[in-house]
């Protein structure tokens, strides 16, 4: 998996210190919460991406599947549009 820009990387770990301070009765700090962060990326994130490939994969297919009615070209129709 591409690891995150340091922007997006630093909105997402400033979005959990949010999440922490607004859940939890004790202040967490910020080495916690980016400990935090990055063993979530490590062990959840490859949950996550993996459920998004596997969604791509299945519209893909989808759309695979409903190509053949989308594109179909009849064939053998000269003679009938000439009368």
């Amino acid at each position: 998996m591409k690891p995150l820009s340091p922007t997006l990387r630093k909105e997402a770990v400033t979005s959990l210190e949010q999440f922490c301070d607004e859940q939890f009765d004790e202040p967490v700090g910020n080495l916690a919460v980016e400990a935090l962060f990055d063993f979530m990326v490590a062990e959840l994130g490859p949950l996550f991406y993996n459920q998004g490939v596997k969604d791509a994969q299945a519209r893909i297919q989808g759309v695979i599947t409903d190509l053949d009615q989308e594109v179909y070209q009849e064939p053998f129709t000269y003679w009938r549009r000439k009368r």
